[in-house]
Parts: C-alpha cells; sequence; structure tokens
C-alpha cells in the first residue's frame, strides 16, 4: 500500500497507528438484494432434477447460470483501526462510513 492510499481510521478519525500498534484493517463492504424470481427457477430445477446435491448439481450443469443477488450499494474500502476494530460495531452502521484520507 503506497502513502497515498492510506486511510485514517473511519470510525474514530485518527491515524490507524495512533494507539502504538503498526497494525490496521481495510474492510471492504457490499451489500446485495436477492432476485427472488432468479431463487425460484434455480430451485425448480433442481427440483426437476430430483433436488438434493445431484438435482443441484445437474441444475447447475444445465442452468442459465443467472445471478442469484446483485449489489444494492457501492462497494466501500475503509481503514479501521486496531482498537476500534476491537469495538462491537453494526455492520449496517459500519455500511455508513466514509474513507478518510489521511
Amino acid at each position: 500500500m503506497k502513502r497515498n492510499e492510506l486511510q485514517k481510521c473511519a470510525m474514530c478519525g485518527k491515524g490507524v497507528m495512533h494507539a502504538g500498534l503498526p497494525l490496521f484493517w481495510m474492510v471492504t463492504i457490499e451489500r446485495f438484494g436477492v432476485n427472488a424470481n432468479a431463487v425460484r427457477r434455480c430451485h425448480g430445477l433442481e427440483m426437476f432434477f430430483g433436488g438434493g446435491p445431484s438435482g443441484a448439481a445437474l441444475a447447475g450443469a444445465m442452468g442459465v447460470d443467472e445471478d442469484l443477488a446483485s449489489p444494492v450499494m457501492e462497494k466501500k474500502r475503509v481503514a479501521i483501526c486496531e482498537d476500534c476494530a476491537m469495538k462491537n460495531y453494526p455492520l449496517a452502521a459500519m455500511a455508513e462510513l466514509e474513507p478518510v484520507r489521511a
């Protein structure tokens, strides 16, 4: 990671080494929505081929392999310092964090 790629902690806003440890986390957050119609089609084909692992394998080989889920937000990549990484923090709230340039 180059100097211009470094970020401050997205949770506390301090430098990622403020606690004295030369370690930090880079967290990528993505949120997806399930395409219920695609899941129904996939499940129906699996059941047509007898269900279970063998039905799923046949459906995978014979089906159209469409996406069952797609992103509903842009991917975010944020730095988290060691202190903040040890705190309880809701994942949904983490999706609201913004990268803080160093």
